[in-house]
Parts: structure tokens; C-alpha cells; sequence
């Protein structure tokens, strides 16, 4: 198999390098000098220095030879135009594209009926968001992803001292859980256990299962974990991430606040969101990440606080406070 991958940044280098590891024909494409040879010394694919949205380049690298083009620049128009090329020079080949800009968002559908005809559209930050509400419906949930359009459910938990399921024998779970549960994998002490139905399970170990949405509950029960709905959240961060999250909470009617540092943010924020807080709180809250240091005003960003984990605590606990006295 033939894979063109348009951008040798971070995303482009580490999918080059697991292709090369599975044995695929690579060919990676990048117009900066310095990523190319990153790619060249590190890894076993061809480099190709040049512009992705080039058809002369893209001919060059081989693509009506190539089953997938993977347009993954920091660019989005630079991603577009390569899969139009792409479209025209060799339309039997697969096209998966990296696009993070919002406004794009309600075209994704189109992109793919239509010119370019993109086969799949990736945004990291939608993906980033739908993890994250995930998670948040199964409290401490290690790992969780969806199948079948979300009637499976595929997770991973910690089985606790307490657990019903604790010290039982696989075959005996159904004694215990009246749903169907298939446990797929356990990791004890890092090392990775594929069971039969004589295995046990064992407090601390990692259990990955995988469950129908209905009967999740119950299973979970059995896990020592009750699903409750989430009905307030407060997320550190205005940013495109901690925007969207906000964005997608709301709609599922769960109140949501923001701690954002930056007082033009905050405005902005008040202005795209409903039921966030204003600019005039928002300021207020972001103010308690200052520190008056020597006589001057230092502001610490979250990876600074970070560093100081009782500072961190302090600023979320004072941020929190303030929040819970504004109005929702």
C-alpha cells in the first residue's frame, strides 16, 4: 500500500513513522527543509521537499500509484487544495484531511459529496471535545470509546478493593451482572493479560470491556461506579478546545462556566456564549492568577502555576468560589 502524507510537522512525522513501521510504501511531502531532513534521518519513507497543494509535486511523489493522501499541514487551505488536486489528478485514490478552523465545521458533509470529495475530515479539537464527554459520562473511566454508532461501549476501569467483581472467576460474572459484558483485555502490574473464563480478577487490576449502552449502568454498578449526569462543569481555558467544550455542554443543558486569564477573551467569550459568565466577572476571576512578586506585578500563566501545585490549587479554589457567587 502507497500512502502520501502532505505535512512532516509533529501529526505528519509520527504517521509516517508508524506506516514505516507497518511496512507501507511512504512518501512524506513538506516545503520546510529542516522537517524533511527530520524525516529523512529518522525515518524509513521518501521525502520530498515541496509544496503538498503542488500537482507537480504530488505527481512526482507517485500519486496515481498512492491509496491514501493524508493532508495533514497546520494549514487548512493548504490541506484543501492538495485534496483538490488530488480530486483531479487521481480521483480513485483515498483522501483524509486535517482541518481544525471552526468555520469549516458545517461544510464537512459537503467536502465530501462534492469537490474535493474528502473521504474523512479530522479536527483535533472536535475529537479532543467528543473524548472528553465521554469520559465525563463515566466517572473514572481510564479509557472509553463508542462502536456501532454508540450502542457498544468500549471501557476501561479500575476494579476497586470493594468490587463485587473482585477475586470472581470471568465465567462467574454473569452470576453477578445480569447484562452482557465481554471483558476483552486486563492489565495487572503493566504486563497485559488476554483472559479465558478460569482468569480472575483482581483489585487494582485494569479491566477493558466491552458492553451495550443500555446495560452499562448495571455494569458499571458492579464496578463500584454510579453514573451521574454531569449538571454543572467549570473548565480552565477559553481557548478553541475549552470553547467548544463549552459550546457542546450547553447544548446538553449543563451549565457551564469558564476561567479565562485574558480580560479581551473573556469579552469575547460573553459575547459568542450564552449563560457564561460576563466580561466583568470574567476579569475578576482571571485576576486571581496575578501575584504581587518584588514589587511588581507578575501574571502567571497555567503552565507556570502548574509548577507550583499549592498556588494551582489556591487559584481553582478562590476562581471556584467566585463562580458559584455569580449569576448562572
Amino acid at each position: 500500500m502507497k500512502i502520501i502524507i502532505v505535512g512532516a510537522g509533529e501529526v505528519g512525522y509520527h504517521i509516517a513513522n508508524r506506516m514505516s513501521f507497518e511496512n507501507k510504501d511512504v512518501v512524506v511531502i513538506d516545503r520546510d527543509p529542516a522537517a524533511i531532513q527530520r524525516v529523512s534521518d529518522n525515518v524509513d519513507v521518501e521525502a520530498i521537499s515541496g509544496s503538498g497543494s503542488s500537482p507537480r509535486v504530488l505527481k512526482e511523489a507517485g500519486l496515481k500509484e498512492a491509496e491514501i493522501l493524508l493532508a495533514v499541514t497546520d494549514s487548512d487551505e493548504t490541506n484543501l487544495v492538495a485534496c483538490l488536486m488530488a480530486d483531479v489528478i487521481s480521483p480513485t485514490t483515498k483522501k483524509l484531511a486535517r482541518i481544525r478552523d471552526g468555520d469549516f465545521d458545517p461544510y464537512h458533509q459537503v467536502f465530501y459529496e462534492q469537490s474535493p470529495h474528502i473521504d474523512t475530515v479530522i479536527n483535533p479539537e472536535i475529537e479532543v471535545v467528543k473524548s472528553i464527554e465521554r469520559f465525563l459520562s463515566i466517572p473514572g473511566a481510564v479509557d472509553v470509546s463508542d462502536f456501532a454508532d454508540g450502542m457498544l461501549r468500549f471501557v476501561g476501569l479500575y476494579l476497586d478493593q470493594g468490587s463485587r467483581l473482585a477475586g470472581i472467576r470471568l465465567k462467574e460474572i454473569p452470576e453477578k451482572i445480569a447484562q452482557r459484558i465481554l471483558v476483552a483485555a486486563v492489565v495487572r502490574k503493566e504486563e497485559l493479560i488476554i483472559p479465558g473464563g478460569d482468569a480472575r480478577l483482581y483489585p487494582g487490576d485494569l479491566v477493558y470491556f466491552i458492553s451495550e449502552e443500555k446495560g452499562l449502568a448495571s455494569i458499571l454498578k458492579a464496578f463500584d461506579r454510579e453514573s451521574r449526569p454531569v449538571r454543572r462543569t467549570l473548565i480552565v481555558g477559553g481557548g478553541r478546545i475549552g470553547t467548544r467544550l463549552a459550546t457542546a455542554l450547553e447544548k446538553k443543558g449543563i451549565q457551564t462556566k469558564i476561567i479565562e486569564r485574558s480580560p479581551v477573551r473573556c469579552s469575547e467569550l460573553a459575547a459568542e456564549m450564552k449563560r457564561l459568565l460576563s466580561s466583568r466577572a470574567m476579569a475578576l476571576i482571571s485576576a486571581c492568577s496575578q501575584r504581587k512578586t518584588s514589587g511588581k506585578w507578575m501574571q502567571w500563566s497555567l503552565l507556570q502555576t502548574t509548577r507550583r501545585p499549592i498556588y494551582w490549587y489556591r487559584f481553582l479554589q478562590n476562581a471556584w468560589v467566585r463562580a458559584k457567587q455569580l449569576p448562572s
